[in-house]
């Protein structure tokens, strides 16, 4: 398998509540030639080999979680392992059902996207139900904001399965940010950055249990 048919992943989660409409599964990808001053995921932009993945064998991970309505494809950026990911959306759809919904972010402007000339830009697009996207403006940082963290990012809706009439619901459900515990690492994410009084807490309160 060539290499441009894996997908090099920077981290997962395998339940969401900040990342999209209901309960989600997560990949972040690794790799982002963007860069956004002050992104939160800074460490996901180098274009290095982090975890390589099949998209049948992440298929299969993600068919193994129960009660979740479909995936998340953060970063890194995406669009720049579109193949990989349009790959894995299809192997994903052909164990978990069609219905199973996409959201992905980007860091490129929606209208280059759209008017892009790359088949493979288009196919992922048709594959996605809503693109959270515009690069992160770091002065322009808003943190009542629905699954973005500037105010130029846009919601995209490429798809009739959501709505923006869903929004109002959305923001009363979603947290702002979240972490997940498990033997090895904290998981985190949300919005609040490195700045996040959360995140903040929980490390502080690790550091006395640990003395």
């Amino acid at each position: 398998m060539s290499v441009e048919a894996l997908l090099n992943i920077a981290d997962t989660m395998s339940r969401s509540r900040a990342n999209g409409p209901g309960v989600r599964a997560v990949i972040w990808v690794q790799g982002c030639t963007i860069g956004c001053p002050g992104c939160y995921n800074a460490f996901t932009h180098p274009h290095k080999a982090a975890k390589l993945m099949e998209p049948a064998e992440i298929a299969k991970w993600v068919a193994t979680i129960s009660g979740i309505e479909g995936i998340t494809f953060s970063g890194g950026e995406p669009f720049e392992q579109a193949a990989a990911i349009t790959a894995t959306i299809d192997e994903i759809r052909l164990l978990c059902g069609s219905n199973f919904s996409v959201f992905a972010y980007s860091g490129f402007e929606y209208d280059s996207l759209i008017g892009s000339e790359d088949p493979i830009v288009q196919e992922l697009l048709k594959r996605i139900d809503i693109l959270s996207v515009e690069p992160y403006i770091n002065k322009l940082r808003d943190t009542n904001l629905l699954w973005r963290g500037s105010s130029n990012q846009t919601l995209q809706y490429l798809s009739e399965r959501y709505s923006r009439r869903e929004e109002e619901k959305w923001i009363k459900e979603s947290p702002s940010e979240e972490y997940v515990l498990d033997k090895n690492a904290i998981h985190f994410t949300g919005f609040g950055g490195p700045g996040s009084t959360i995140l903040k807490d929980v490390l502080g309160h690790l550091n006395q249990t640990q003395h």
